[in-house]
């Protein structure tokens, strides 16, 4: 009887063992992945805060009370789009995040630029928003 106890806790001692080494690599992949995404952390936010004033700006372009506004829904589509597409890639880690940001960084300062053009304070903050976004987006 004695043996099979110790049989039993020493079985129950290996598999505690397995499970911690196991969480511990699992931890240590996790932490890994996160800090890898943390340098990317400060242009990610700057895209998501780009995306939603564009969005805004996009819905009252549609909205059709102001006239001329064709360009301007279309470079927030763009700028969208784009500033979307970097968030992923960048939240993937993926070697194309910086060729991605690049290129977003000149979407988001066209958008920047056609949103200056308009009076409205959702135009104005879409701009400042987009060009903290290129600024991010260039650093990379």
């Amino acid at each position: 009887m004695k043996k099979l106890i110790l049989l039993l806790v020493a079985i129950g001692l290996i598999v505690m063992s397995a499970k911690s080494k196991f969480s511990l690599f699992t931890d240590k992949s996790a932490s890994n992945k996160e800090s890898k995404i943390e340098k990317y952390k400060a242009c990610i936010d700057a895209c998501n805060i780009c995306i939603s004033s564009c969005k805004l700006v996009e819905k009252k372009c549609l909205d059709g009370k102001m006239t001329n506004m064709a360009v301007c829904e279309k470079n927030c589509k763009d700028c969208i789009a784009s500033c979307t597409k970097s968030v992923k890639l960048m939240r993937s880690d993926s070697k194309d995040a910086k060729k991605q940001c690049i290129e977003c960084a000149k979407i988001c300062e066209k958008c920047a630029i056609e949103c200056d053009k308009f009076s409205g304070a959702e135009f104005k903050k879409c701009a400042v928003d987009c060009r903290k976004a290129a600024k991010h987006c260039n650093n990379m």
